[in-house]
């Protein structure tokens, strides 16, 4: 960690020398010494950190760089800071006009000056302390100290797709296991009260991947009518899980989704029950139970099983005795065991040469010469046959440059000289020590947030800029260097992507727990990080620190906020840069930490407005205020004039105040509220930046384009699209919800030309429908594009933007059949269609959406015939039917897409009663592993479907197709 502090610090110093110039150039001469002071320091730094868990003179060593690190920018940040707040933003001319400014200038030139002295006197004292060059061998057998070699290397991934580079490894020598415990579950006899099977093991055995490739099994999803998977932690609130299995059971539209985060544990838990009630039998994978307890409060909210009814929970645990608790008679769990040497260097070899078949894997390790091969056996026996630290170290050693016996030598013999008592600590620790210095800062971040959390990867990559983690480098932005960093950590299998979006680029990731706690005590160690629930705790020394709820349902935020108020001091004051909140506490506290760079609240409870003490929080570069009940956002924003991303999406505001444009530094300017479909009017659109309302004394003269460093933009519609949007060439994300999108379609269809390197559009009128479809074949980066509101016609195919992989369409009522022109886009893989069509045949033709995974339609209001023809959609994996009142069958052709493995019909009871086992339409759909249903009604009689289904054919001369389609 050595390394990423100072060289955080180094660039830090280069930023502030530029954006703070009115401030620091009396003492420019001194930063910049000290900054080339640092830099040549780096090599000192490195050898230090790579004997640091080995030596107690190295950490000591390490430890007062750091403070003098930390020193440096806090006399840097205070002296900017007190200048600031003195004659806020409006400096014109010399800094030398300023008497006091010339004084406190002198003093901090006199505190570099000493800590420059303490810096160099590190520097010679450096063998004492342990610390020496460490040479280097490279592949030519030369040899150079660190202290020589200052040369970054920056590693170049391929350019393959991501999704295919990172499968997840699956479970080795498991598949006789696998067969056994799948056949339990669906066992027609009894097994206990609830047919509770359990997989027991320690941490890292692979007990989650071996539930989940049994959970989604095609026989077992066959067998029961619903299922539902919930990742349990040790401070999991009931709510939560309630809510989670609800969406996974239960066909719900979005709002419905929405509804249940404001519901009670006791309504939520009554709706489960009624509706398991009701089915035949259904299963639930229970990952992680931590105590008795809590199967006890999960068990409650299950109904009881009547005679005809079978209940199946897999259950996944540390704990034997948690195990046999859930259920005394049903069968004794299955303890997962050490993989043996022959399993162990399989999935090795899997992970090491990134291959998902077995005999592959095994040839090319045989392959190896005889050194390397018995180099391969010494550092699997250091794993012991945990499956966690051999995906882990082989994960470490696929990323080395140099595969040679030199390199796999020196892994082995760094395992060594960690002193935990088990083989599995050493490996993970060592994946942690043998990171790059720039990757070490990021992967101990992961540790800001509760344990089974999903961390979206703008968010993740969002803090990592405001920390100072990510630079540019050459032509790549800072969020694409914080991507390549992501990759990095999911090439060493540190973290796991959650989510796919459809291009193959991550969207949210998790971190296994031994590797979440590896994180947290590296991070507490090098005081990185504190978490801490009820702050008791001093918060001197940690720059971060994250408030997480460690009382399950007892919230205790009153006692929180008043021993976090207590706790302070001028020196935690000083020292804290980033606070995440996770739990409730009095937004007046949050102003008291005046040099804080990071405030993440989203999701905290009990915001619904911003203190002004925030206002001095010149510092901050990052804001996240989404999904909090915050109603209004000052002009005050306007003076934070550091800020990259402010994010106050899914809030109850309804308007940005105009000065949001005086902040040329964003990067990310995310608003969209929850009251924002209803609540826009003309006086809010039509007198400025939409929402962005104007007062008196605000700037007229400034627009959007001020805004020049935008990479991610999510405004409502307004005047701003035509006062600069087409300068905003930077973007990668756009979207732009509000009313009366017409007026703007020839500005906004202008500026669209010019941002060439959008990937994602949403564009969306939500009061008259009528919006814009431009033409986007330049577009060649836009896999995502969002369209809600009527449009004419679907443009030609050349218009669309050649690599699109994801469509939605909402609300257009295109009067042709859409699906002609849709199955010819090449790269489409997940198309929604939302009250897209207004036809009443739609016909989806052989060879057609050759490589589209995920199809929903979503209320069409008359289609009465969908045709598939066979060939068509080859690959589709999920269908869903919903709210298509009219349709009177299932199409024929679906029996001929193998690859169905989930569809879910939200649909009038007539029309579900027609494909139940045994019924007519039961053959078209009997091999899909996966149907969900939910008994709909519509609002239209057959009466008028059948009068405007005779009008349509009239009208188009088509004639009405038969049933077998």
């Amino acid at each position: 960690m050595a390394v990423s502090v100072i060289l955080i610090l180094i660039q830090k110093l280069g930023s502030l020398l530029i954006d703070e110039a009115n401030y620091l150039s009396q003492v420019k001469p001194e930063v910049e010494s000290l900054r080339k002071e640092l830099r040549l320091m780096t090599a000192f730094f490195k050898d230090a950190d790579a004997i640091y868990h080995k030596s107690e003179p190295a950490k000591e060593w390490v430890r007062q760089l750091k403070e003098l690190a930390f020193e440096v920018e806090d006399a840097i940040d205070i002296f900017v800071y007190e200048e600031a707040k003195k004659r806020g933003r409006k400096i014109v001319g010399k800094i030398t006009k300023f008497p006091k400014l010339v004084i406190n200038a002198h003093q901090l030139r006199g505190k570099i000056q000493d800590i420059n002295g303490k810096i160099k006197k590190l520097k010679d004292d450096r063998i004492n302390y342990d610390i020496k060059p460490k040479p280097v061998v490279d592949q030519g057998g030369q040899t150079w100290s660190t202290t020589d070699h200052q040369a970054q290397h920056h590693h170049q991934l391929e350019a393959s797709s991501s999704a295919q580079k990172f499968r997840p490894v699956d479970v080795v020598g498991l598949q006789s296991e696998a067969e056994e415990l799948a056949k339990l579950l669906m066992e027609e006899k009894p097994l206990g009260r609830f047919g509770v099977v359990s997989v027991i093991g320690m941490g890292g055995l692979g007990k989650t991947t071996l539930a989940q490739k049994i959970y989604n099994r095609d026989d077992v999803k066959k067998h029961f009518v619903c299922q539902a998977w919930v990742r349990l932690s040790k401070e999991y609130r009931m709510k939560d899980v309630l809510c989670n299995i609800i969406k996974q059971v239960m066909v719900l539209t979005e709002a419905e989704k929405d509804a249940l985060a404001s519901k009670e544990a006791g309504i939520l838990e009554e709706k489960l029950s009624d509706f398991l009630k009701e089915k035949k039998n259904y299963l639930f994978l229970l990952d992680d139970v931590w105590a008795k307890e809590d199967w006890d409060k999960l068990k409650n909210t299950f109904p009881v099983p009547c005679n005809s009814q079978k209940c199946r929970v897999l259950l996944t645990t540390r704990d034997e005795g948690v195990a046999r608790h859930a259920d005394p008679i049903a069968p004794n769990p299955f303890k997962l065991q050490l993989l043996d040497e022959e399993n162990s260097l399989k999935l090795f070899s899997k992970v090491f040469f990134r291959s998902t078949d077995d005999t592959e894997a095994v040839a090319r390790l045989n392959s190896l010469d005889k050194e390397m091969k018995h180099l391969a056996m010494d550092i699997v026996k250091k794993c012991d046959g945990l499956p966690l630290a051999i995906v882990v170290l082989g994960g470490l050693l696929s990323d080395k440059r140099l595969t040679t016996p030199i390199e796999w030598k020196k892994v082995l013999d760094s395992v060594k000289w960690h002193l935990d008592s088990s083989n599995c600590q050493k490996v993970l620790a060592l994946s942690y020590s043998e990171l790059p210095s720039h990757l070490k800062p990021l992967f101990l971040y992961f540790g800001v947030f509760p344990e089974d959390t999903e961390m979206r990867r703008d968010r993740l990559i969002q803090l990592w800029g405001a920390e100072g983690f990510l630079e540019p480098r050459g032509n790549l932005r800072m969020e694409d260097v914080g991507g390549e960093c992501l990759e990095e950590l999911m090439q060493r299998n540190l973290i796991q992507v959650a989510k796919w979006k459809s291009n193959g680029v991550p969207e949210s990731f998790i971190i296994r727990d031994p590797l979440l706690n590896l994180a947290i005590s590296e991070a507490k160690e090098s005081n990185f990080l504190n978490i801490i629930s009820t702050p008791q705790e001093s918060l001197n020394c940690y720059r971060r620190v994250a408030l997480q709820d460690k009382h399950g349902e007892n919230n205790m935020a009153e006692e929180a906020s008043y021993n976090f108020s207590s706790s302070m001091s001028s020196n935690s004051n000083q020292l804290l840069r980033s606070l995440l909140c996770f739990i409730e506490m009095s937004p007046s506290l949050y102003g008291q930490f005046k040099l804080l760079n990071v405030l993440d609240l989203e999701g905290a409870p009990g915001i619904k407005s911003l203190p002004k003490e925030i206002r001095k929080l010149i510092f901050l570069k990052y804001m996240n205020l989404s999904r909090t009940s915050l109603e209004t956002l000052p002009p005050w924003v306007g003076n934070l004039y550091n800020l990259q991303t402010l994010s106050v999406v899914g809030t109850e505001i309804e308007s940005l105040p105009i000065e949001i444009l005086k902040l040329g530094k964003l990067r990310n300017l995310l608003f969209y509220g929850i009251k924002m479909k209803q609540a826009f009017n003309d006086s809010i659109v039509g007198n400025g930046i939409i929402g962005i309302y104007r007062r008196q004394h605000s700037p007229h003269h400034r627009h959007v384009h001020h805004l020049s460093d935008l990479q991610t933009l999510f405004l409502p519609s307004g005047d701003w699209i035509e006062n600069g949007l087409e300068k905003l060439t930077g973007l990668r994300d756009l979207r732009i919800l509000g009313v009366d999108m017409e007026k703007f379609r020839e500005k906004l269809s202008q500026a669209l030309v010019n941002l060439v390197r959008l990937e994602a559009l949403n564009l969306s009128d939500f009061r008259n429908g009528k919006t814009i479809f431009p033409s986007l074949s330049n577009h060649v980066y836009l896999h995502y594009l969002y369209i809600y509101g009527r449009i004419q016609k679907l443009p030609d195919l050349h218009n669309f933007p050649p690599n699109l992989a994801t469509l939605q369409l909402s609300n257009t009522h295109l009067k042709e059949d859409m699906m002609r022109m849709l199955e010819k886009l090449p790269q489409l893989k997940d198309l929604s269609l939302w009250s897209t069509y207004d036809g009443v045949v739609m016909k989806c033709y052989a060879g057609g959406f050759s490589k589209l995974e995920s199809l929903c339609f979503v209320q069409f209001d008359w289609l009465r015939y969908w045709i598939v023809e066979e060939g068509a959609m080859p690959n589709l994996s999920i269908l869903e039917i919903k709210d298509l009142f009219g349709l009177k069958w299932i199409p024929g052709g679906l029996r001929h897409i193998t690859t169905l493995q989930k569809l879910t019909l939200a649909m009038p009871k007539e029309f579900l009663e027609r494909v139940e086992e045994g019924e007519k339409h039961w053959e078209k759909i009997k091999h899909v592993p996966s149907i969900n249903t939910r008994e709909v009604e519509g609002h239209r009689t057959e009466e008028q479907f059948t009068k405007y289904e005779r009008k349509w054919f009239t009208a188009t001369g088509e004639m009405i197709p038969d049933d077998d389609h």
